[in-house]
Parts: C-alpha cells; sequence; structure tokens
C-alpha cells in the first residue's frame, strides 16, 4: 500500500499538468502556431518557388547555375513581341507572312502554311498554347527582319534585364545551346507579366484551334496540365528537350497569394507521357506546400498612398509612392498578426521622375525576420522644374549635405 499511493499521486499530478496544458490556452486566448515543415525534395536539377509580389523565397536548389531551358526560350521570344505591341510598332491584327524557313522549323509545331498571312494574335496563341516553333520563326522576322537579327534582340533584352546567366542562340528553345538560370527566370517572368499583363489570357488558355487556308482546323492543347489539375494555376510555360528535360514556369494564386514554381531538368530520360506527369506532380507537391502552410496578408489596397518623398530640381517638390497591385507579405499560417513593414523611400531622388518609376520599397517582417520587400513607384510624373528651381535646390542640397542632413 505505500508504494502504491505515491505512484497514483505521481499519476494524478501528470494528468494535471496535461490537462492544464490544454485548458489555459483556451482562456488566454490562444491561437496555436506551428512552423512550416521542411520543403519536399524535388527531383530536377534546378527549381524554385517563390512569392510572386515580394519575391521571398519557399524553396530552392541551384538557382543561379544556367540550364538549359528548351521552349521556357519562348518567354524571352512573347516578352519582345508585347513590348512591340506596347510601343504600337505591331499589333493583334497585323498580318505576318509566313516564310519558307518557318514553315520548315521542326519539333512543335502551330502547323503554318509557306506564304500564307496569320495574324499576330493567331501566332501568340500558337505560341502560349502549341508552343509552336514555326511561329516563333515568323514573328522573329516580321518584327526584326531576320532570326540572327531578333536573337540579338533578345539577349540585348536580356541584358537589360540584368539576366547574368543568360544567352539565347534561337527564338523558340530547339537548340540546347540556350541557358539561362532558375533566379534569371523569375526575373525574366516577373518583368513580363508587370509590364504586360495583357499576356496572361494567352497563357492561361488550354486550348488553341488553328486552320489553315484550305486545309482542315487543328485543334491542340496546352502542355501545362497544371491548367486542368490544380486551381488557381493561370500560366505559364512548358519546356522538353532530350538534354533539357522536362521543364516548367507555373503562375498560380490563391487568397491573394501569387506564386511562382520554376522547374528545370526534371524526369531526364522519361518518355513523353511520363515525363509530364512527373513534372505535374513535382510542380503540384511544391505548390501544395506553400498553400498548405502559408499565408499572404494584405496590408494596403491596389495604388493606395504610402507617402511621399521630395524631389530635387523638379517642377514638383514632391513624389507620391503606391502599389499598384497592392501591399503583403506571406507569413506562416498562425503568425498572420506577426507582419510587420517599414516603407523606405529613395531620399536622393531628381527629376525627371517618370510614372510608375521605383522611388522606394516595402521592407516586411514577421518575428525580426525579413519576409520580403514590394516596390513603391511613383503615382505621377514630377517633370525637370524651371533653372531657378534647378539652381535653387542645387544649392539647398549642397547645404544640407554639408550639414549632414541629406
Amino acid at each position: 500500500m505505500s508504494k502504491s499511493k505515491p505512484a497514483s499521486l505521481l499519476i494524478l499530478t501528470y494528468l494535471t499538468i496535461f490537462v492544464c496544458h490544454l485548458i489555459f490556452p483556451l482562456f488566454l486566448g490562444y491561437r496555436a502556431v506551428y512552423a512550416a515543415p521542411e520543403p519536399p525534395e524535388i527531383a530536377a536539377d534546378s527549381y524554385l518557388l517563390a512569392d510572386l509580389k515580394t519575391g521571398r523565397v519557399f524553396m530552392s536548389k541551384d538557382v543561379d547555375t544556367p540550364q538549359v531551358p528548351a521552349s521556357l526560350t519562348k518567354i524571352m521570344t512573347l516578352f519582345i513581341v508585347f513590348d512591340e505591341i506596347s510601343q504600337g510598332k505591331l499589333s493583334f491584327d497585323d498580318e505576318v507572312s509566313i516564310s519558307e524557313e518557318a514553315w520548315r522549323t521542326g519539333g512543335s509545331k502551330m502547323f503554318l502554311l509557306v506564304g500564307t498571312a496569320v495574324r499576330v494574335e493567331e501566332l501568340i496563341q500558337g505560341i502560349t498554347v502549341a508552343s509552336g516553333n514555326d511561329a516563333c520563326v515568323a514573328l522573329a522576322e516580321h518584327i526584326s527582319g531576320s532570326v540572327t537579327s531578333f536573337v540579338d534582340r533578345m539577349n540585348r533584352q536580356a541584358r537589360e534585364l540584368g539576366l547574368a546567366s543568360a544567352h539565347f542562340v534561337d527564338p523558340h528553345g530547339i537548340s540546347d545551346d540556350n541557358r539561362i538560370s532558375a533566379q534569371d527566370l523569375f526575373t525574366l517572368v516577373n518583368a513580363y507579366i508587370t509590364r504586360y499583363p495583357e499576356a496572361l489570357q494567352f497563357h492561361a488558355l488550354k486550348e488553341f484551334t488553328y486552320a489553315p487556308p484550305g486545309d482542315n482546323p487543328i485543334t491542340q492543347f496546352n502542355r501545362n496540365r497544371l491548367l486542368w489539375s490544380y486551381p488557381g494555376v493561370y500560366g505559364l510555360k512548358t519546356g522538353f528537350t532530350t538534354r533539357a528535360g522536362f521543364n516548367l514556369v507555373a503562375l498560380a494564386e490563391r487568397d491573394g497569394l501569387s506564386t511562382i514554381a520554376v522547374i528545370l531538368g526534371s524526369a531526364r530520360g522519361k518518355s513523353i507521357d511520363e515525363g509530364e506527369r512527373e513534372r505535374i506532380v513535382l510542380a503540384t507537391s511544391m505548390l501544395d506546400y506553400v498553400y498548405k502552410n502559408f499565408s499572404y496578408v494584405e496590408v494596403a489596397e491596389p495604388n493606395a498612398n504610402l507617402g511621399r518623398v521630395r524631389v530635387w530640381k523638379g517642377k514638383g517638390k514632391w513624389a507620391e509612392g503606391i502599389a499598384p497591385t497592392g501591399l503583403g507579405a506571406t507569413v506562416e499560417k498562425g503568425k498572420e498578426d506577426s507582419l510587420t513593414y517599414e516603407v523606405v523611400f529613395d531620399t536622393d531622388l531628381e527629376a525627371p521622375v517618370q510614372r510608375g518609376m521605383k522611388i522606394g520599397e516595402v521592407i516586411f517582417t514577421c518575428e525580426g525576420e525579413e519576409v520580403g520587400r514590394a516596390d513603391l513607384v511613383a503615382k505621377d510624373e514630377v517633370p525637370r522644374g524651371n533653372i531657378f528651381r534647378v539652381m535653387w535646390d542645387s544649392i539647398a542640397r549642397s547645404l544640407l549635405k554639408a550639414l549632414g542632413k541629406a
């Protein structure tokens, strides 16, 4: 009896402590916080999963190593096409004459016929849905006069965007001499959809029917199977060659959380059907990881005024900063109330300031850890002031710098 009584008291004590741990948090308004688990293993040479709005990276591997992009090359081709459209040099209704070189281009095709005229809009659909190599050649020749000149422009554009790893030798990705890293693909896609959001409607198409003159209509389906299988996916492009393996850039959005998944060099050596299925399994596991474990917290609506900053030598003295697509960041689920942010403006702005020009950024932190950044841009143009304003600001600026106040 003397031994059983202490044992009973010990069990009762442990039970009491356990119950207290369960019940006390309910009275204290406690909300459980669960750390995100380790990301899944991804069988690919290189990959990246990130928040499109703030650049927060959730998982990655060898993001700076140049890889063979295959048809992901077409993203740069389309970047230039939409740049031409935005400048008014090209329109969706323009007709493009199909050359023999375009007609002879191998690989995936839109099935253009030599000597026919095809609208630019159809060629864009032929690239985004059918991944038509022939359509890429046709547009390259129409825009730059030759494929060689167009490829030169692709590489100039890559340099302008700061894509250090990118090197292109064709407009469609047939050659395995094309190169770009996962990180540079993220930068390219971000610039592409930010500058030309109208392009996204074409990447979201599940099928496209082209009717060659005098021939039967040809319907082709988008190789991005996520458009059917994963709610929230709206793009962007797939790619494959034997050497490259199965590549993918997937864009998705749920409850304000916009993500980009880049996969390079997966399922190498597999059949087309096996490789495409494996690619989708990998992308699904990446997207599931972020949407199960993270939440997007909005702190400002699109175009909300987030402060103003001094503009030197301008007709106006101030530039208002806005976030055109809204402002927010991604945090682990359960930590939504811990998100804080700081607005940091460029204090050395000099006119002219163009509308939409970056003039600052917002830095997001959660429990002391930075979780992303977002650009602030000028709401309106601030043109350069007259000679008197320029002279006065030059003197005032020099004085403030001498006093350590600027």
